[in-house]
């Protein structure tokens, strides 16, 4: 008899291989900074984003400027900034870290003033889609749906099988399907994944499929049937967040 985790690895390692998962995933490396104002301080933080963003801080330390979300319902941060590093190699190599540290001290003064606007930060750093793909989907939207998770003991790479069989059916059933982002370093979250949509109306538009159509992606993406999409998740994470957030202009 088939289990459900033979099923998983039969059903997702196909599309892994044939670049249609890899799509919405990837290993490029993001550091993904989540950040809760002072009490009072979170017009302030704002402008001092658009303050960073129109210095020549990017252009000088080689660094693409972060993709940047603020809050809107849900946990607890008011900002996520998603900053591109490539990888590991790439971001601390002698030659990017001379240029990243010289823009430093050349900004010191405007990268300083953000500490007392914070309360809290916490950093994490997960493998993701490529840039451009990235870039592209931040460019056409201004809503996002943010889903963190914690998976439960042992059970993280089953957590990974389960939102690529989600995405499957997302796509089947005709809806947006999620980036896909997995922990390397940083906070306890495993895995997280971003919905990119052009707006709220987007996001909270109903699927077109018909409930047996519903029921029959489900089946095909791996499930049980299609209330087996929550119940199975929930089998796999030990907690997690949902944040619905906007771009920040």
């Amino acid at each position: 008899m088939l289990t459900r985790l033979t099923v998983l690895i039969a059903f997702t390692l196909p599309l892994l291989a044939s670049g249609e998962v890899r799509e919405f995933e990837g290993d490029y490396l993001y550091k993904v900074s989540t950040v809760r104002a002072a009490p009072g301080s979170l017009s302030e933080l704002l402008d001092w984003t658009a303050k960073l963003r129109d210095s020549d801080y990017f252009e000088d330390s080689g660094q693409e400027p972060p993709f940047l979300m603020r809050h809107s319902q849900g946990d607890q941060w008011d900002l996520m900034f998603i900053v591109p590093m490539e990888s590991w190699t790439a971001y601390y190599s002698e030659l990017a870290t001379q240029k990243r540290n010289k823009a430093s001290s050349a900004h010191a003064q405007l990268l300083k003033s953000k500490d007392t606007m914070i309360a809290f930060d916490e950093d994490h750093f997960a493998y993701g889609p490529p840039l451009s793909v990235v870039k592209t989907a931040y460019d056409d939207s201004s809503f996002f749906h943010i889903e963190m998770f914690v998976a439960a003991p042992g059970k993280a790479d089953e957590l990974l099988g389960q939102r690529r069989m989600e995405n499957v059916y997302l796509r089947t059933t005709g809806q947006t399907e999620n980036m896909i982002f997995r922990r390397t370093a940083g906070s306890d979250v495993d895995v997280f994944t971003i919905g990119f949509h052009k707006n709220f109306e987007a996001f909270a538009a109903p699927a077109s499929a018909s409930d047996e159509e519903k029921e029959a992606a489900a089946i095909e993406a791996g499930f049980k049937d299609r209330t087996d999409l929550s119940f199975y998740l929930r089998s796999l994470i030990y907690s997690h967040h949902d944040t619905l957030a906007v771009k920040v202009e």
